[in-house]
């Protein structure tokens, strides 16, 4: 229980058994390779090139994504189908396909339909730019201004057409009106060339916006042509665009039945690329290949018995970790604590030679979250649908393991939910030990001594790391003192019992005494008499544990207010039954998702806060062996 063991493994092979000791250790998945000490052992580094295989894995990534936009699959294949599986002798299999050729076509469609798309987008934008033109009655190609006279084409702002008509009455400007609409108005507008300078000013000044025809609208029109008529030839060649698109997306149609082929490739190419970047880190002669890493102690003689039909050109070599070495971490629990090294996992992993705060984290975290959304019905769908997915969808690896804590912590608001809560805001009122809607303050008196019981268990813990390091005086004196001294002061304080009041000073006496590392005993006294002002940081941490009251009370609130107002909905004639129904099943569940966030996240942070403070030492690094890894399929 806690942190497994490891030992250090030194492998010596062949150089012509290089690829295949990896291959080896892949498949066994025990090994965390480490890069080798080349300058001390004067050895050299491979440096294998990945380029192309990453080139290649963007290439399959690119076009399986693609392709994923025209699978026609039904919401519970996706999320309850299972990944193709793929053995060992496929995956040699897998990289002797020719799926360039493949990669190729599917590129071509999307080249050509991104071509065409952007084609239609301007084709749109086009038509928007000429539509409010399509009432002018003469030809686009008419439009053109002469020696004499200049005509444009343009819009103003509604208000503005008074300063037109104003020009128009001064003489040598005629207009005409194509379109108004609510906010603009559209106008040919005919004047000298000989007023152009004045007209352009007072254009300008009307904050006037000239419309001019591209090149490819004019191209389109004949001589004839009016807007009208290119805004046909237009929508035409928006709808030929179309049945293009509609004709590559056919097409892409049936390359989906290679999806599963190309998803063997991508990840077996990319267990590929991992082994080669794991290649780098090793030490080699001309002749020898050396690596170096970390093995679970209970993985040794599995190792072994993988590489005995190699005796003959590999050497192993096991040894314990020396004390200057930092070798990786892995959490070895329980089954019933494994859901629960996430929460560890979210802050970080121990300190090789450190306590593993899970198992002790386990069964607060298990009544935090009963209390915090204390709603029995909503722990009941949690962990139904829990199973469910554990049942129909066969999660691996750290989903399997969040998927069994939301059904552990399903159980527990079950379990609390009907002692302190209800089920969907309806409390049972025989069950209840607890009722905090009623009588708040022993909810909170609860709480509060949860909090002072797992404050205390972590200094306790604090007092075991301190013995397993051989600060015998810090453990015994200073943390003893604190675990003698906290309960001590709550009983003087609530019984006024001379005995408890010793026992606090004689708790206090060890931490002013040995509080302070320095030798100097003035010094020495002085920092540990400054060390008993921690006792304001257990009194906040203690009251931090209230919060479990806060996020109850409003689960249960918020619970009845829904259940209130479905009652009210009834009321409604005809259709109450269905509006009830919608606010009941929308109401709670939104009420369930922000209970089950608030209680998870705020329960994390009594345990990372308050908890871990008192004893935990961060800084593993996780245990990483060379395994397959996998993103569409399934390795077997």
């Amino acid at each position: 229980m806690g942190v497994s063991k490891v030992q250090k493994v030194e492998i010596v092979a062949h150089s012509g058994m290089k690829k295949a000791l990896l291959s080896l250790l892949q498949e066994e998945g025990v090994v965390h390779i480490e890069q080798t000490r080349t300058e001390e052992l004067g050895l050299t580094c491979s440096s294998a090139d990945v380029t192309d295989l990453d080139h290649r894995l963007y290439r399959l990534k690119h076009a399986l994504d693609y392709l994923a936009n025209f699978k026609d699959e039904k919401l519970s294949k996706k999320l309850f189908g299972q990944k193709p599986q793929v053995s060992r002798s496929e995956r040699t299999d897998v990289l002797k396909l020719d799926y360039i050729s493949l990669l190729d076509r599917i590129e071509q469609n999307e080249s050509d339909k991104n071509n065409l798309s952007s084609h239609l987008k301007y084709l749109e934008r086009e038509k928007e730019w000429i539509e409010p033109l399509s009432d002018l009655e003469i030809p686009i190609k008419s439009i053109q201004s002469t020696e004499t006279t200049h005509i444009i084409l343009g819009f103003l702002s509604l208000p503005q057409l008074e300063g037109i008509e104003s020009l128009a009455e001064q003489g040598a400007l005629w207009y005409s009106i194509i379109q108004k609409g609510k906010r603009y108005v559209y106008l040919l507008l005919v004047y000298l060339q000989s007023e152009s300078d004045f007209f352009e000013e007072s254009l300008r000044v009307l904050d006037f916006h000239p419309v001019y025809f591209t090149d490819p609208v004019l191209e389109r029109a004949e001589d004839d042509d009016r807007v009208e008529d290119v805004l046909v030839k237009i929508a035409k060649e928006e709808e030929r665009t179309r049945k293009e698109i509609e004709d590559l997306d056919n097409e892409a149609k049936p390359l989906c039945a290679h999806c599963e082929e190309l998803m063997r490739v991508h990840d077996v190419l990319m267990n590929e690329r991992r082994k080669d970047l794991s290649s780098r880190m090793l030490g080699e002669t001309e002749r020898v290949s050396y690596l170096e890493g970390w093995v679970l102690t209970k993985d040794k003689e599995r190792l072994l018995a993988k590489l005995e039909p190699f005796a003959e050109n590999i050497e192993c070599y096991f040894r314990d970790a020396l004390p200057e070495e930092d070798p990786p971490v892995e959490l070895q629990n329980p089954k019933v604590d494994q859901p629960f090294e996430l929460i560890t996992k979210l802050y970080a992993l121990p300190k090789t030679g450190t306590l593993d705060p899970t198992p002790y984290l386990t069964p607060f975290f298990f009544i935090f979250v009963g209390l915090t959304v204390s709603e029995a019905g909503y722990g009941f769908l949690v962990t139904l649908l829990s199973l469910l997915l554990l049942k129909f969808a066969k999660p691996k690896g750290n989903f399997r393991l969040f998927i069994i804590l939301m059904a552990i912590l399903g159980v527990s608001n079950i379990l609390i939910g009907t002692l302190v809560g209800g089920w969907f805001g309806f409390p049972i009122r025989r069950l209840m030990v607890l009722d905090p809607l009623q009588n708040p303050v022993p909810f909170l008196l609860l709480s509060l001594a949860l909090g002072f019981v797992q404050v205390w268990f972590g200094t306790l813990l604090n007092l075991v790391s301190k013995i397993r390091s051989k600060e015998y005086l810090q453990a015994i004196f200073v943390q003893g003192g604190w675990l003698l001294l906290l309960p001590s002061l709550v009983a003087y304080g609530v019984t006024k019992n001379s005995v408890a009041g010793i026992l606090a000073l004689v708790g206090a006496g060890g931490i002013v005494l040995f509080g302070a590392p320095s030798r100097n005993p003035i010094a020495r006294f002085f920092g540990g008499l400054y060390s008993l002002y921690d006792i304001s940081r257990y009194l906040a941490d203690i009251l931090s544990y209230s919060r479990l009251l806060a996020l109850g009370l409003a689960t249960s609130v918020i619970a009845m207010v829904v259940n209130t107002l479905c009652k009210t909905a009834l009321d409604i004639p005809k259709v109450g039954w269905l509006v009830a129904a919608l606010i009941f099943v929308g109401g709670h569940l939104y009420n369930l998702a922000i209970s089950f966030l608030g209680g998870f996240v705020h329960s994390m942070r009594l345990q990372f806060v308050e908890f871990f403070s008192k004893f935990f030492v961060s800084g593993g690094k996780p245990f990483k062996p060379l395994e397959l890894e996998s993103k569409y399929v399934e390795f077997i």
